[in-house]
């Protein structure tokens, strides 16, 4: 019953002192919504990154000169790989194609950004991707009309080219484009396939894009260019142990001694999600020093707020002491109170931080998810918090003298 009753006065107080109320809640409401939507939409963007990497082949890795994610996590890495890796040759992937027997395909790959034109249409800032034969089992490009690149055309450095799913609406506006001539830069190009939708990663399109084959590439913009080895293991359990053997093969073509380091950079889709998960990681520790702050002064304004309650009952106090109630109920009253005026900014904070990510993942390719123990986090920080604060006005009032109460006006 007690219990009950703390409720009952706690949601007269909220009627009764709507502008102290809402001060109150305030810090709590604040405090609780942010984690929400920012957990809400971490989580959102977490599970996406980790489908979209899970949908390119988690049993796809890629050597290359220098990991240009270091650039983030360890600049001074970076820039130390930047002057002392070597390029990586044609001959570099020939050599690789034999020494990585758990991979089943081993492929060339370069890309810049250039015009593509078609009679008065043009696309501008298109990716133009240099691939050996083997790129349509490695880079998972289903084709929706025409053909891929064949090992001859890539041999004989041919002006054959793959187009993707924008650069083919955009130059075609959906007429049939096989064997029709586009200029690449300042060459032409006979389009033999066009690669279907691949739809959007955080709103941006993926299908921006155009295949031509390494040797053509390298002729046009550059053979001095360094190139990616992109490896597809035959399993995904196999996928330790090719990164393992191209590290060695990679060694050995290098000469590299045993205490050396190596130079050459190998990603796999698990750098890609441990650089995601660091970044996540990042921005919740700082949130919750953020939050922190806010339920501090929150739960200290609750604390103010309770003090003045137990000043304006001071003889109820009186009278219920002097009619037997112990110092215990007295707390328990008072404590309820405060919890329950705290755990109902926390439920307000929590539909309002659940409003936020779903508003915020509507007008944005931002994911949004819903997590349970968000909520449960939520409510259980703020139950603590009017414990915690609602404690020192709760023995206030135990403690208050039943004839000093009744006689205070």
């Amino acid at each position: 019953m007690l219990m009950f009753e703390g409720i009952r006065i706690a949601l007269g107080a909220l009627r009764e002192n709507k502008l102290r109320t809402f001060l109150t809640l305030l810090g709590n409401i604040v405090g609780t919504m942010s984690v929400i939507a920012v957990v809400s939409l971490i989580g959102g963007i977490d599970n996406y990154v980790k489908e979209k990497v899970a949908g390119e082949g988690s049993n796809v890795f890629t050597v290359e000169r220098v990991n240009f994610f270091e650039a983030i996590t360890d600049l001074d890495a970076f820039l130390d790989a930047l002057a002392r890796n070597k390029v990586i040759r044609l001959q570099d992937v020939e050599y690789l194609r034999d020494k990585i027997p758990s991979a089943s395909y081993v492929g060339a790959a370069a890309s810049t950004r250039d015009v593509i034109i078609y009679r008065d249409s043009s696309a501008e800032g298109i990716s133009i991707r240099g691939r050996s034969e083997e790129y349509p089992m490695i880079d998972k490009a289903d084709l929706f009309m025409g053909r891929h690149i064949s090992r001859l055309e890539v041999q004989r450095s041919a002006a054959v080219a793959v187009i993707g799913w924008d650069v083919y609406q955009h130059l075609f506006q959906g007429r049939n484009p096989l064997s029709k001539k586009i200029k690449v830069g300042r060459r032409h190009f006979t389009v033999i396939g066009v690669v279907e939708d691949q739809g959007t990663l955080f709103g941006e399109s993926r299908n921006r894009f155009l295949y031509i084959p390494i040797n053509t590439f390298l002729k046009i913009y550059g053979s001095r260019t360094s190139l990616e080895v992109k490896v597809k293991a035959a399993d995904i359990t196999l996928l330790k142990q090719a990164v393992d053997e191209a590290t060695m093969a990679m060694r050995i073509r290098h000469r590299l001694r045993p205490m050396e380091k190596n130079d050459f950079s190998i990603i796999t889709s698990q750098n890609l999600i441990s650089l995601w998960e660091k970044i996540s990681t990042s921005i919740f520790n700082a949130l919750i020093f953020i939050v922190s702050i806010a339920l501090v002064v929150g739960g200290v304004v609750l604390m103010n707020v309770m003090l003045v309650s137990v000043t304006e009952r001071t003889r109820e106090v009186g009278l219920r002491k002097a009619l037997g109630a112990r110092k215990s109920n007295i707390i328990w009253q008072f404590i309820v109170e405060a919890v329950t005026l705290s755990l109902i900014g926390g439920i307000i904070g929590i539909l309002i931080g659940f409003t936020i990510a779903a508003v915020i993942s509507l007008v944005s390719p931002l994911p949004y998810i819903i997590a349970p123990w968000s909520i449960a986090a939520g409510l259980i920080v703020t139950f603590l918090i009017g414990l915690i604060f609602g404690t020192y006005p709760a023995s206030k009032a135990a403690n208050l003298d039943p004839v000093v109460a009744l006689h205070h006006e």
